[in-house]
């Protein structure tokens, strides 16, 4: 019997406690119904009989209102605004849409790897992007295989989400222009020695898949992966006739590339 009796009076407590929290406490607004429909809310701070009445709105204007353009006045509770936070991290997007800039390191894998680090890859890329998610641009670079090359490029890209983190496909294709001429020892023709050996350059093709971590809409770092494929063309002249002998020399590489975009 006393257990009851205690959990009534710890429930009549809580209640009472409920109510008379001023949290709880609705609290009450002045509302001033003008005859040209207008509606204005807040808190009455003076009257001036038969004049005037001034009210302090809840924007935090002050209305000096004439008593004949009054309709009534009414006490009405207060409506709490609640305010919502917009999660803007999951609408951060690089360059949804606009003109954009890169800049990408890559390592080149394959092939003899005699030195004890991959050749290295540059390429600057600038382009449009447009907002259904693809991306156009041109590329220029430097590719240090056996010689220097200068890559100049077509890429095409497609973003697939408008994420913090959004993933991508490209391809890159163009012509690779020699900014030096091959050594023939670098060679196994036994007939490129003492020849006059050039190299023309050649095509390349680069596809790939990666994924970007995007800052906010002008900054970005990103990964990717792909398959580079070269034809190089070099030319020598046989010695003994003076003929001129055409190779193509062709480079299969896995990329691994990090880029920041601006």
């Amino acid at each position: 019997m006393k257990n009851k009796k205690a959990l009534l009076i710890l429930a009549l407590f809580f209640i009472v406690i409920t109510f008379l929290n001023p949290a709880n406490a609705q609290k009450l607004q002045d509302v001033v119904y003008l005859k040209n429909g207008s509606i204005l809310h807040g808190e009455i701070t003076r009257i001036e009989m038969n004049k005037s009445v001034t009210l302090l709105s809840n924007c935090g204007d002050t209305w000096v209102i004439s008593q004949d353009d009054i309709d009534r006045i009414e006490k009405q509770p207060a409506v709490r605004k609640t305010i919502v936070k917009r999660d803007t991290s999951a609408n951060i997007s690089y360059k949804r849409q606009g003109f954009y800039s890169n800049i990408n390191v890559g390592f080149l894998f394959g092939g003899d790897m005699e030195t004890p680090f991959p050749p290295l890859s540059l390429l600057f890329v600038s382009g449009y992007q447009f907002d259904w998610g693809l991306a156009a641009g041109v590329g220029l670079g430097l590719d240090l295989l056996t010689e220097s090359y200068m890559p100049v490029v077509a890429d095409i890209r497609y973003n697939f989400r408008n994420s913090r983190v959004s993933h991508y496909v490209y391809v890159q294709g163009g012509y690779a222009i020699a900014l030096e001429s091959p050594d023939p020892y670098d060679y196994d023709y036994s007939n490129y020695y003492g020849s006059d050996l050039k190299s023309k350059g050649g095509y390349l093709i680069n596809p790939g898949i990666g994924f970007k971590l995007n800052f906010n809409d002008r900054n970005a770092f990103s990964f990717g992966i792909g398959y580079k494929y070269s034809e190089i063309y070099h030319t020598y002249k046989e010695e003994y006739n003076g003929q001129e002998i055409d190779r193509t020399i062709k480079y299969n590489r896995i990329s691994l590339s990090f880029g920041y975009h601006f």
